[in-house]
This record gives C-alpha cells, structure tokens and sequence, in this order.
C-alpha cells in the first residue's frame, strides 16, 4: 500500500486493531524521523534569546512605525508632537516581548 502525501504537522499514524482475544491494541503505521538539531545544546538558550530579542525590536520599530504615520495623518507634524507618547508605547510592547526570554533560565 502506498503512503499518501502527508503534511510536515503530522507526526506518527495510529490505528486501532483488535486482536484475536477482542483487546484492542494500538499499531503504529508511521512515524515520522525527528529531524536533527542543528545547533549545540550549550548555544540553543543563548540562541533563544536572541530570536526573542529581535522579535521585541521588530514589534517596536511596527509599533512605533504605525504610531508615527498615524500622528502624520492626524495633523501637521503630528510626529514630532506625538513622539514621546509614540516611543513609549511602543517601548512598552517591546518590554511585554522580551518579558518571557528574561525567565528561560539565562
């Protein structure tokens, strides 16, 4: 029988079969190979981090982006009267991403 094309998500296939006593007993008919890790284990939290670090900067840098073209839109140099709210709060969702990577055990 041939397999399927199955999607990356799925992991292991199995089914259910009764055997001649009447238990049902679970058979395995796929299971996936667990793909290698390709950094060393001492680097992986420092590594982390540093994703999540980034992805702090990059929700602050939209944020604040998104804050200024609408301060711009708002009025006339709506930026430059906005700008001390406008980095606060998008200092503040920086703050709530890095927030988890301060607690992974660094």
């Amino acid at each position: 029988m041939d397999m399927p094309r199955l999607s990356k998500s799925v992991k292991q296939i199995t089914v259910l079969q009764r055997d001649p006593s009447g238990a049902t007993t679970p058979v395995v008919v796929f299971k996936r190979r667990r793909e290698k890790k390709k950094s060393t284990r001492l680097i992986r939290p420092i590594e982390r981090v540093t994703r999540s670090l980034a992805e702090a900067s990059a929700a602050a840098t939209g944020t604040y982006l998104r804050r200024h073209k609408k301060s711009n839109r708002k009025r006339r140099d709506g930026w430059v009267r906005d700008i001390q709210n406008n980095v606060v709060k998008a200092s503040r969702k920086a703050l709530k991403e890095i927030r988890p990577a301060a607690f992974l055990g660094l």
